[in-house]
């Protein structure tokens, strides 16, 4: 490291994000690394005649923001498809709604080309219930129409689409997705999966239209205040080279974290270009811009899709299912062969797995793991783990493993946990990070981004108050953590999720130089106003990203 600083920032709050030194008055940076932090007049003794003086103005300096969980790459494609979503993520009420964008779309593309949507929440549009095949065939019947639901566990399609993808009203389930058909067997246009056969079909972009989605969503995160990305679902190589491209364009300027997906056809098949070479948390470049993560599994679904797999039967069922507790996606041997096999391997395991049910099969298969293999520290992730138990959590924390809430959950569908999917006494309890956090687990809050739009201070502000875009409030004084607190799920605690707490999430000597600087001090504002923080600069390896100071 030089001896001297390329930069030094001062004259505002920072906050280190350190629990042995939480402020400091100043940091010096040499090239991309913390040089020095302390006292001003002890920062100055590392300046030269080049050292660059940034002024904070009395601005407030943390840590980069640690994306612990979304799907960049895969939101990438979706800012080049239709937005369908509701209410407050999009301005889609009713189905009409949504026939009439993705008809707009089909006007404007040709015959035979495939019209695609995302985003859609049967459980926030007036009718309260999904898209049907005879939904989108008004679109068009000219071109394959399809959706995702915003869970990503529900697909739609017309009939041009399942004709494109093979699937008639004969094709049997396969073991990674359900075709709903209605009471006469003929399609209803419903696929329960997050592996669509269909959507394989469709056309990715490629080359410099993917890129354009790369620089979309890279400004997105940065504008947020992240640092660090990820791809939490990653399905082969090619998106991460084009996004090697659009790095070196400067048009992808955040650090990426890569979780090659672990199971489905997409595994089978593929397997050998998923990076098997490297390790969880080594980096495939020198400059640390791009890390490879945990092995990825799912256990379940999603709670608002019905897909997650309960203990308990859901609030309000299916109509055709009483007592309704929704499908886990693998049995127990699998699971349990299947982690094991990647924890022998001294790869980090990471766990979609929303319902209680599907929890306790992740707990069932990780505890195997480590009574056939026992690891000093393999650090397995929940994901999301909304419906967690207060046993479950005593496990967890024995495990040591870590745990990712997605707790904009109480925030985006808080009423509607509320009075459809668990009811109050489980809505209460959703994603009960005070909970997890007393018992010493490492939580990290994550948005599951194309789910929700990225924003860390969001998630930080729904574990803090726990309230509903609604007002409903979900716990509150039960569940509620305080600010700093909810600054650690998503600085040093997302790092050290990942196996990074030694080179990022702490503004510290030999870390990187990945900031965000926010016009007001988050730990002196009024909790119901981090949300709201606006981000003045977002920072990586000393270089603005977005905005200024």
């Amino acid at each position: 490291m030089n001896r001297f600083a390329d930069t030094i920032y001062h004259n505002g709050t920072i906050i280190t994000m350190n629990d042995k030194s939480k402020f400091v008055e100043a940091v010096a940076v040499a090239a991309d690394t913390i040089l020095a932090v302390g006292d001003l007049s002890y920062v100055k003794t590392f300046a030269d005649d080049k050292t660059r003086f940034l002024d904070l103005k009395g601005k407030t300096l943390l840590p980069g923001f640690i994306d612990a969980h979304s799907h960049i790459l895969d939101t990438a494609f979706r800012a080049l498809w239709v937005d369908v979503n509701s209410v407050p993520l999009g301005k889609v009420t009713k189905i009409a709604d949504i026939i009439q964008l993705l008809k707009e779309k089909a006007d404007a593309t040709p015959e035979g080309e495939w019209v695609v949507g995302w985003g859609f929440d049967d459980s926030k549009i007036e009718e309260m219930r999904h898209l049907t095949c005879e939904d989108l065939n008004k679109v068009s019947t000219k071109h394959p129409v399809s959706v995702s639901h915003i869970s990503g566990w529900v697909s739609y399609h017309n009939s041009l689409a399942f004709a494109k993808g093979g699937i008639t009203k004969d094709t049997p389930d396969d073991e990674y997705y359900r075709i709903l058909h209605l009471l006469n067997g003929e399609l209803s246009g419903v696929i329960e999966t997050a592996l669509c056969p269909i959507f394989a079909k469709i056309p990715l972009a490629t080359g410099e239209k993917y890129i354009q989605g790369l620089e979309v969503v890279s400004k997105q995160y940065a504008a947020k205040g992240c640092t660090t990305s990820q791809e939490g679902f990653l399905c082969g190589r090619e998106s991460v080279q084009n996004t090697i491209e659009a790095m070196d364009k400067n048009l992808f300027n955040l650090r990426l974290v890569l979780y090659p997906v672990g199971e489905g056809d997409v595994y089978d098949q593929k397997k050998d270009e998923l990076y098997p070479e490297f390790h969880s948390s080594e980096y495939l470049d020198k400059h640390k811009m791009l890390c490879m993560g945990a092995m990825k599994l799912t256990a379940d679904g999603s709670i608002q899709a019905r897909t997650a797999y309960l203990s308990k039967p859901y609030h309000v069922c299916p109509e055709d299912k009483p007592e309704f507790l929704g499908p886990y996606n693998h049995d127990q041997e699998w699971l349990n062969e299947r982690i094991l096999e990647f924890h022998k391997q001294g790869k980090q395991v990471a766990i979609h797995c929303n319902g209680d049910g599907a929890i306790e099969m992740t707990l069932l298969a990780c505890e195997n793991a480590q009574k056939e293999f026992y690891r000093e520290d393999p650090r397995f992730i929940f994901i999301h783990c909304q419906t967690v138990r207060s046993d479950q959590l005593k496990r967890i924390a024995k495990l040591k493993a870590c745990i990712s809430f997605f707790v904009t959950h109480t925030y985006f569908w808080g009423n509607r946990h509320y009075n459809i999917f668990l009811g109050p006494e489980r809505a209460m309890r959703l994603d009960p990070v005070r909970e997890a956090m007393e018992l010493g687990i490492n939580c990290t809050l994550h948005n599951d981004t194309y789910v929700t739009p990225i924003d860390p201070l969001l998630s930080a502000w729904s574990a803090i108050n726990r309230q509903s875009y609604e007002g409903l409030d979900l716990g509150k004084k039960e569940q509620g953590i305080d600010v700093y607190s909810a600054l650690k799920t998503i600085t040093i605690n997302a790092a050290y999720q990942g196996f990074e707490e030694n080179v990022k999430g702490s503004i510290e000597v030999g870390k990187l130089a990945d900031f965000v600087v926010l016009e007001e001090n988050p730990l002196e504002v009024e909790e119901w106003k981090i949300k709201d923080l606006k981000i003045a600069a977002t920072i990586v390896g000393n270089k603005i990203i977005y905005g200024n100071f």
